[in-house]
């Protein structure tokens, strides 16, 4: 199972909206990494992406929504109000690891500090460490390597 963590497109101001949605530039952003992901399809994204899972927040899951479409409309988006931005990230971290021998892929759309978190928990074994500097609407692939994860790759829209 590889694991793919997303931190959500920019989002408004809390100033001008307090539900904080995507910006038109967030939409355009998280849009053109999803159709990057799309265009280079087993590529970059094999095992296929079963499941997206986001926080439940507006901006995550409209992000949540470009990506499958991108990927195909037929993926499943699951509310996990446990990737919200100060939940505590290592439920979610035994739960990937767990899932570890499975064929399938699972897309997080997240917040920070969760998803550093997350990532220092799964590269680091230790939540306190930021081993990725995450970008508005970027892709970090993890797989599992042994008992640990690596890191495959990182798209972020600069990039692409």
């Amino acid at each position: 199972m590889d694991v793919y963590l997303v931190q959500h497109g920019e989002a408004l101001a809390e100033a001008q909206d307090p539900q904080r949605p995507l910006s038109e530039a967030g939409r355009a952003a998280t849009a053109k990494v999803a159709d990057h992901l799309a265009a280079r399809g087993r590529c970059l994204v094999d095992p296929p992406i079963t499941s997206i899972w986001h926080s439940g927040k507006l901006r995550a899951h409209q992000t949540a929504e470009i990506f499958a479409r991108g990927l195909g409309s037929d993926v499943p988006l699951t509310v996990r109000p446990d990737l919200a931005p100060n939940q505590d990230p290592r439920a979610v971290a035994d739960e990937l690891t767990a899932m570890r021998d499975r064929p399938e892929s699972v897309l997080l759309v997240g917040h920070l500090p969760h998803l550093a978190r997350l990532a220092g928990l799964l590269l680091a074994s230790d939540g306190a460490k930021s081993p990725v500097r995450f970008a508005n609407s970027g892709v970090l692939k993890l797989a599992p390597a042994g008992t640990d994860w690596t890191v495959q790759w990182y798209v972020t829209p600069a990039c692409v």
